[in-house]
């Protein structure tokens, strides 16, 4: 997508800095390897807030018992590599909600696709949306806006149309917010997952995700004691 003087003016605040990692972990979660699953405890404050974003798409159950919160970036390999265990999870899983945060973290091609997934979302609506992000984690190098346009308009959706939206002002600071918000709750690693007032950092696998939403139904937390 061209790079007009508004989209790089605002891209500088979105790429930039990123929130410390917590280190260590509030319950003891371990991978299958056995390596520890860094995770933290989020005020459900800044849950709700993410929730609400203006970019979030949201999939799974529409009156979900649990709802697992994905940050992501477009050109995340470990996103790409969750993505299908998460669609299955879901697919598995009746109860279960999930909200997709698209806060870009790793260069100026994942800020361009990320204005173009909103613009697509906001034109095309959260199906359309949904759509976009599943063929968006399926593909392989970098993933910019060009590329962002071009699976817009697989998608049936008018390109011009889409770029006019993604180069606005107002998709800049719906972008950002999402990012910035990423970043001070602690979760400028991506892939980064929220529930239940808990986030967990990086991919531990689709096992020790289905086990914490498994806990949070019985203990309203990722691990019961």
């Amino acid at each position: 997508m061209p790079l007009s003087r508004r989209l790089l003016l605002a891209a500088p605040a979105v790429i930039a800095g990123s929130g410390a990692l917590a280190q260590g972990a509030w319950y003891p979660l371990k991978d299958r390897a056995g390596r520890e699953v860094p995770n933290f405890r989020v005020a459900v404050e800044i849950e709700t807030d993410i929730h609400a974003l203006a970019n979030a798409i949201p999939a799974g159950s529409g009156q979900a018992d649990v709802i697992l919160t994905e940050i992501y970036d477009a050109n995340c390999g470990y996103c790409r590599r969750a993505a299908a265990d998460v669609k299955a999870m879901l697919a598995a899983d009746g109860s279960l909600g999930l909200r997709l945060i698209n806060a870009p973290s790793l260069g100026l091609p994942s800020f361009q696709a990320a204005r173009v997934e909103y613009a697509v979302k906001q034109i095309g609506g959260e199906a359309r949306a949904l759509a976009f992000h599943e063929a968006s984690m399926a593909a392989r190098g970098v993933f910019d806006g060009l590329r962002a346009l071009d699976l817009a308009k697989d998608l049936g959706l008018d390109d011009r149309e889409i770029e006019d939206l993604a180069d606005r002002e107002e998709t800049g600071v719906a972008i950002a917010s999402a990012t910035r918000l990423a970043n001070a709750a602690n979760l400028s690693a991506t892939p980064s997952w929220l529930m239940a007032g808990v986030a967990l950092i990086g991919w531990p696998g689709r096992g020790v995700l289905e086990g914490a939403i498994a806990a949070v139904r019985r203990c309203d937390r990722p691990v019961c004691e």
